[in-house]
């Protein structure tokens, strides 16, 4: 039996039922892949194209995708001609309608080299309605031999007509533990931090949320330094957070926030996984936890609260994340943000 993804960690389901799709010729036309941040969407994406046109699909003996012949290597290494990308700018919070219409023109001309041409589509949670509207005409009739590839980080603001046209993939995030057992096999790096510094590698796990790309990014002093800050940041914010903490506390923590967009963004989530810990801990005894080491941690910083003051400021801060990936004002959104916070009765 052919070893399917072999290459791609966890997600045993998910790699049998779609190399048992490509394997028998009944690959859907469309996929959508949800996952966070450094969950592997990229690398699948990749690896499903190169398995779609690897030219020993068909040959015993060899892993789908093989990744040794020429069509792999060069989809793997980013240079086929029929595998085409579409990301949003980094200077944008969306992608338009324009840029999906031009990817369209392109998906009924004719495959220079690959049996199936391939089209993957990152952020796809930015995609305008418009945008969406103008990508479902192929979705719904696709010409043939086009894979469509949607990756997204939650799929909240994907119309539910794009969802129901496209095969649903979920990747898993992975526990402590097993990023932990990885990026010491597979970083020279990752296994010195552990040996010199086991506190420094912790963090680094426990900041990964659940994400091997992340956790071997943040090895990195540099990386693991700005990672450091905000989480301190997202801290001193939720503790400005508390009844007994005055509105210059809760000034100073938000006029500590980024001010450019995407790490605005990158702030405010994490401030949302604190938040989150905290009421776990107030609703159960040892819940699993995504920011915090310990449940213990996080009870240590929740014992402050009252359990509905913090659900309110769960969901301002969640409201004020929402504003952020909407284009929304970031300064106007952290002091409206700060001021709702400040008038909480509870």
């Amino acid at each position: 039996m052919k070893a399917l993804f072999p290459t791609f960690l966890g997600n045993e389901e998910i790699k049998n039922r779609i190399g048992g799709a490509i394997l028998a010729d009944r690959s859907p036309h469309a996929f959508l892949i949800d996952g966070d941040g450094g969950a592997g969407k990229r690398t699948l994406t990749r690896l499903i194209a190169a398995a779609l046109n690897c030219e020993r699909r068909r040959t015993e003996g060899y892993a789908l995708p093989c990744l040794g012949c020429d069509s792999c290597r060069k989809i793997i290494s980013g240079a086929h001609v029929d595998v085409k990308e579409l990301s949003r700018s980094s200077d944008r919070a969306t992608v338009g309608v324009a840029e999906v219409k031009t990817l369209r023109e392109d998906m009924f001309l004719s495959a220079t080299e690959a049996e199936k041409k391939v089209y993957i589509i990152d952020d796809a949670e930015r995609l305008t309605p418009e945008a969406q509207n103008a990508l479902l005409i192929m979705l719904e009739e696709p010409p043939k031999n086009v894979v469509i590839l949607l990756l997204a980080s939650g799929t909240d603001r994907i119309l539910t007509t794009v969802k129901s046209r496209t095969q649903y993939i979920a990747l898993s995030r992975f526990t402590p533990d097993r990023i932990s057992d990885y990026i010491r096999k597979n970083s020279e790096a990752a296994e010195r931090l552990y040996l010199s510094d086991r506190a420094a590698f912790d963090a680094a796990v426990m900041a990964a949320d659940g994400s091997i790309g992340r956790a071997l990014s943040l090895i990195d002093p540099r990386e693991a330094e700005g990672a450091r800050e905000m989480r301190e940041r997202a801290i001193a914010f939720v503790r400005a957070c508390a009844p007994r903490a005055g509105f210059a506390e809760l000034k100073e923590a938000t006029d500590a926030f980024p001010t450019k967009r995407a790490e605005l963004s990158e702030q405010l989530e994490l401030a949302v996984r604190v938040l989150r810990d905290m009421i776990a801990v107030k609703r159960a005894d040892n819940p699993p936890t995504v920011f915090f080491p310990t449940a213990a941690e996080a009870r240590a910083e929740a014992e402050p609260f009252k359990i509905n003051r913090l659900i309110s400021v769960f969901e301002i801060v969640m409201a004020a994340h929402d504003d952020c990936n909407k284009n929304g004002n970031v300064t106007a959104l952290v002091t409206a943000m700060a001021g709702r916070i400040h008038l909480l009765k509870n």
